[in-house]
């Protein structure tokens, strides 16, 4: 009789629908027919109706079937099988019926003992947390592969690795694991029972090993009660700190938007501006005329202030004179100032005029002298008749259909009189 794992040519009988729910389940026995051998049962969970499987063999089948047609070696194996399935499916008929067996190992791991075990630990007494080796020899046939199952719940044991290696031999085959573990409790202890899934021809299995006895010995030395060392529970999980760099690339990555923040806004205020076009600066002349009447408003002199007014008036005669002949006259005394516009002979001064001037001014600032009012208001028109002598003018006046006039005023002294033809 052939195992389910084997494969064959299989045919299936023509119309089981007809054949009666009786013969499911039956096996028809061919050794006592000369013809092909069926072999036929039924699977009634499966299907709502018997089905027949069937395999034929044509090497044993008479030579008077050979070159017919399939066909009819077909018809005559299906006529065999119903043949040989009539006698023992009537008789079953006939019987009163018996409920259906349940199957014992249903839902049940079937329970598989090797031939033998060897079981070693080494060493057989350890110190807490040092590794042993805990080696198991199973002895099984060769037909048989033993898989461990990774351990769960190994309490106060660690398993740190393992490894497995398998020998055949002719009647029996060897397969050894190798168990690295650690213990963590003082005292004689037990191994924790292994449980292996077994497979073979017949299908899986379970076999389960029981552990051998070992010693947790203490990691303390001898001195310890002496030295005040006693062993200590194994701390929880502590949170280490980790070096990282996240704060100080923020900090830099401000540091950077702070720069260039502050070299935007530094572009931003250096930028080329459209410069207005400053106002050509004024004449000598018109510049000087308006410092005297600024210095005429203010009315000094009716205030008492003589001496602030001739050091005021006399620096704006002094520095006109410099600029409109090139001289350093506010650093000249008076004598040399003097000496200086006759030695220069300088056009539209009035030398005496300017010496009394000059004069009046030494006595108000230097002596502290009483300068009347009117001496104050001779000095500035003095001051003003000095610069009016050196202004020219020149315009053009014109009307419609009488043409165009030319004039012009020369200041005293043909100062500019020099370069006209």
């Amino acid at each position: 009789m052939r195992g389910a794992g084997e494969h064959s040519e299989v045919r299936t009988l023509p119309g089981p629908s007809k054949v009666p729910d009786t013969f499911n389940g039956c096996w028809a026995g061919s050794s006592k027919v000369p013809y092909p051998v069926a072999r036929c049962w039924a699977e009634p969970s499966k299907v709502p109706y018997p089905v027949a499987r069937c395999w034929a063999e044509p090497s044993k089948v008479p030579d008077t079937f050979n070159g017919r047609s399939a066909t009819l070696r077909s018809w005559a194996l299906a006529a065999v099988s119903c043949l040989l399935a009539l006698a023992p499916a009537a008789a079953h008929a006939q019987a009163p019926a018996a409920p259906a067996p349940v199957a014992a190992d249903a839902g049940v791991e079937r329970a598989i003992e090797p031939l033998s075990v060897d079981r070693q630990v080494i060493p057989e007494a350890v110190r807490l947390g040092d590794p042993f080796v805990y080696r198991i020899t199973v002895h099984h046939p060769p037909g048989q592969r033993w898989e461990l199952r990774t351990p769960r719940d190994l309490g106060g044991y660690e398993l740190i690795e393992q490894s497995r290696t398998r020998s055949d031999g002719k009647d029996e085959s060897t397969t050894t694991y190798l168990l690295k573990m650690s213990l963590f409790e003082l005292g004689s202890h037990v191994l924790p029972t292994l449980t292996f899934d077994v497979l073979d021809a017949s299908g899986g299995g379970v076999a389960r090993i029981d552990g051998p006895d070992i010693e947790g010995k203490s990691s303390l030395p001898k001195d310890a009660d002496q030295l005040g060392a006693k062993l200590e529970d194994i701390k929880p999980n502590e949170d280490v700190p980790l070096r990282s760099w996240r704060l100080l690339w923020w900090l830099a990555g401000a540091v950077a938007l702070a720069a260039l923040a502050w070299f935007a806004v530094r572009a931003w205020r250096n930028r080329p501006r459209h410069a207005v076009p400053a106002a050509p600066p004024l004449p000598l002349e018109q510049r000087t005329l308006q410092a005297f009447d600024a210095l005429e408003a203010e009315g000094l002199p009716q205030r008492g202030l003589q001496r602030e007014f001739h050091f005021r008036l006399n620096g704006l005669v002094r520095g006109y004179l410099g600029e409109r002949f090139a001289f350093d006259a506010l650093e000249c005394t008076s004598g040399e100032l003097l000496r200086e516009v006759d030695r220069r002979r300088l056009p539209g001064v009035d030398e005496e005029a300017l010496q009394r001037f000059v004069d009046q001014c030494d006595v108000a600032r230097y002596a502290r002298g009483e300068v009347p009012v009117p001496a104050c208001t001779d000095a500035l028109a003095f001051a003003r008749g000095l610069v009016e002598a050196h202004r020219g003018r020149i315009w053009a006046d014109s009307a419609p259909g009488q043409g165009t006039t030319l004039r012009f005023r020369l200041p005293r002294g043909g100062l500019e009189l020099a370069g006209i033809t």
